[in-house]
């Protein structure tokens, strides 16, 4: 028959020799803090650009109300509403908001085109007009010898590092264009 060995009391077993206290060592606990920051290095620039995302759906979503109005505008009067007159330079909001969030400013010449307050926003928006043979800005690109024309513009700068991130529409083309698309970033 097998001696039994008491495990609980003194000299019973090689277990109880050298007794583990309760919790974790220095280098377990090196290694736990290792792991979450290199996740949170992983996660932080992906959650970033999601939330960059997000915050251009919104002059995505007020860029293609205003190619909506500038058509009904166009429909009802014959030719496209100039909120900003014929070149860029008058923008609503005046300044870029950045980052945080600001109250839309109404104007009767938004207004008369239709659009209403889209409440607090991270871009300013500017939309010109011409008639035919009437030229547009440069960087436009459009066609005026027989066409009325429009553009519109939204111009934000979403981490508040001083560049700017525009998008534009045109009357001629069902595109939008993104500054940023050459450089590979939101900015």
């Amino acid at each position: 028959m097998r001696p039994v060995i008491d495990i609980l009391s003194p000299g019973g077993s090689s277990l109880s020799r050298h007794p583990r206290s309760a919790g974790f060592t220095t280098i377990e606990l090196l290694v736990g803090v290792a792991i979450v920051g290199i996740l949170a290095a992983l996660a932080i620039p992906s959650f970033k650009g999601y939330v960059y995302r997000g915050r251009v759906t919104e002059a995505v979503t007020v860029l293609n109300e205003i190619k909506t109005r500038q058509e009904a505008y166009r429909s009802r009067f014959g030719n496209y509403a100039a909120v900003s007159g014929n070149n860029w330079g008058t923008y609503t909001p005046a300044t870029v908001p950045g980052s945080q969030a600001v109250g839309w400013p109404s104007s009767p010449a938004w207004e008369e085109l239709g659009l209403r307050s889209p409440g607090f926003v991270r871009f300013r928006y500017a939309t010109i007009a011409g008639f035919p043979g009437e030229a547009a800005p440069a960087s436009t690109n459009l066609q005026t010898d027989r066409n009325f024309w429009y553009a519109a513009q939204a111009e934000g700068d979403l981490d508040d590092d001083g560049n700017t991130f525009i998008l534009e529409v045109y009357s001629q083309s069902r595109n939008m264009f993104n500054s940023a698309a050459g450089t590979g970033g939101w900015e």
